[in-house]
């Protein structure tokens, strides 16, 4: 798959990638993550692996060099973006946007919402605010959001 507006190049990860996909997870996230709960390397790792399945995890590259990825995950009544990653040095040239777009693309073909949460002190909900993402839910922790496609009933 190619976004040819970014020409960026979107593949499923191999199962060898994953680490990588791991290593980019931590670099991005691991500060919100302890900062909510502390943070436990063993616990994050194999909840990763084990809820971030390769066959489900698009790799981004741009140029042959990966900069990012995303797991989708169908659900009955929506899409689930578990997972939205970009390498530091690519944010805010517009890449996750263009990934969001690839996102939306995908749902928007089945006619399905995408759902999301995000950690309260992690600064990405107003990215996602900005992408026309609601709070449908929240706790203490977390931000429930969701996309509905214009003209869509889900």
């Amino acid at each position: 798959m190619i976004d040819h507006d970014g020409m960026l190049h979107y593949r499923k990860a191999e199962i060898e990638e994953m680490d990588w996909a791991y290593q980019l997870f931590k670099l991005n996230l691991q500060r919100f993550i302890a900062d909510t709960w502390g943070w436990n390397e063993i616990f994050q790792r194999h909840s990763f692996m084990a809820n971030l399945p390769a066959s489900s995890f698009v790799i981004a590259s741009l140029a042959n060099e990966d900069i990012g990825g995303y797991c989708l995950m169908p659900k009955q009544d929506h899409f689930y973006l578990e997972m939205l990653l970009l390498a530091p040095q690519h944010q805010g040239k517009g890449y996750g946007s263009r990934m969001m777009k690839q996102v939306l693309a995908q749902s928007a073909e089945h006619g399905l919402p995408v759902q999301l949460s995000v950690l309260k002190n992690n600064p990405a909900h107003q990215f996602y605010r900005k992408l026309g993402f609601d709070v449908y839910a929240e706790d203490s922790f977390r931000y429930k959001m969701r996309f509905h496609h214009p003209g869509s009933s889900g």
